[in-house]
């Protein structure tokens, strides 16, 4: 009796794909499973790099090391409980304040109701709006949020571990083209990109802030956090005006919420269309195609909050992937500056370009005024 034996060329291009493919499908089920903690970690690396250059500017202020990163961790601790505390306060406003929301919902629903039966429209009872369920739904939201306030603690004093792990210089001792290379070069990039992104997202929510406190929008801290986390996502400032214009509309009439609506959609573009990238430099070396996919597709994996990450996310993985490949470098990279380039410069001067250098050539950052 005679038996087929199949044999396998595990240099083949083929079955590297197969192989890359089914790893890739393990990991990306294991991070969909473990999402809820995994995004809790993420999210506080995230804010943890916003704040990293603080320490940074302290040191050259003339202050120690330890003092910096000490001093930075107590203001982030201190200033993450105030803030918690005032984010539960302002959802249990709202949520006390649900029925007056709903009545005026229903009156606002009615008069358009009544103003287009004056011009001769009937609208189905099916089409109207439902108060009822819509601040069902919005209670059910806020006391899920609520809930959610002592995830909140936990992660500020993971913000507080990671500012302490967090090194001030980047290690330059690791061999050219080496995962422990590109994985510092990817945590430099990242750690630019959120710091400057965090805090030009930061400024904008307090002139949003201000906004709101002007017209008068109920819970105006907690819509401004929620302006600064979408400070993270291309064009999410959209998406965080719409809760505050909805309720301007609730408290205060039409007029009102569209000046809210103006004010805060003005600044925020101005800010991210003609300020930002004087900041960040000429862009994240991805494409805008790349960058939708990437939302879809962390989106995907790890929820909501994969809106929130992709980015940063994307740079990491776009900087690791040719040592996760294996392939061999075949340039001398340049030499990074340290994370002070947050305070003097943009993200374009922060990113690792590898430039060619010849052996009997001086190196081509020598001859670069800093």
């Amino acid at each position: 009796m005679s038996s087929t034996v199949f044999t396998v060329d595990r240099g083949s291009p083929l079955f590297r794909v197969v192989v890359i493919a089914a790893g890739l499908v393990i990991i990306m089920a294991a991070m969909k499973a473990a999402a809820p903690v995994l995004n809790l970690v993420l999210l506080s690396l995230l804010l943890a790099a916003t704040v990293s250059p603080l320490p940074v500017l302290l040191t050259k202020r003339g202050l120690g090391r330890g003092a910096a990163i000490g001093l930075t961790a107590l203001g982030a601790l201190v200033g993450g409980v105030l803030l918690v505390m005032v984010l539960a306060r302002s959802m249990s406003r709202l949520s006390e304040n649900l029925p007056v929301y709903q009545a005026s919902l229903a009156g606002l629903v009615d008069g358009v109701t009544q103003k287009l039966a004056a011009r001769g429209i009937q609208v189905d009872e099916a089409l109207k709006p439902n108060p009822a369920r819509i601040m069902a739904a919005a209670s059910g939201l806020l006391g899920a949020a609520l809930n959610l306030v002592g995830v909140g603690l936990f992660a500020i004093v993971l913000v507080v571990l990671f500012l302490v792990e967090l090194p001030l210089v980047k290690s330059d001792d690791a061999p050219v083209g080496s995962f422990r290379q590109r994985a510092d070069n990817a945590m430099v990039l990242v750690r630019r990109f959120v710091g400057l992104n965090g805090m030009f997202g930061a400024c904008i929510a307090v002139i949003d802030l201000v906004i709101m406190l002007s017209v008068g929008t109920d819970a105006a801290v907690l819509w401004a956090v929620i302006a600064f986390m979408f400070a993270f996502v291309p064009f999410g400032f959209i998406l965080s005006a719409i809760p505050p214009f909805i309720l301007t509309v609730l408290e205060h009439g039409v007029s009102r919420g569209l000046i809210m609506f103006g004010l805060f959609f003005a600044v925020n573009f101005i800010g991210d269309n003609v300020v930002k990238p004087k900041f960040m430099g000429s862009g994240l070396g991805i494409s805008a195609l790349v960058i939708v996919l990437a939302l879809l597709f962390w989106g995907v994996i790890l929820g909501p909050m994969g809106a929130l990450l992709a980015i940063p996310l994307t740079l990491a993985v776009k900087e690791l992937y040719p040592a996760l490949m294996g392939d061999s470098p075949s340039v001398q990279p340049a030499i990074q500056r340290t994370d002070a380039v947050v305070a003097q410069g943009g993200l374009a001067d922060a990113r690792p370009t590898p430039v060619a250098v010849r052996a009997n050539d001086s190196p081509p950052w020598s001859h670069h005024d800093h």
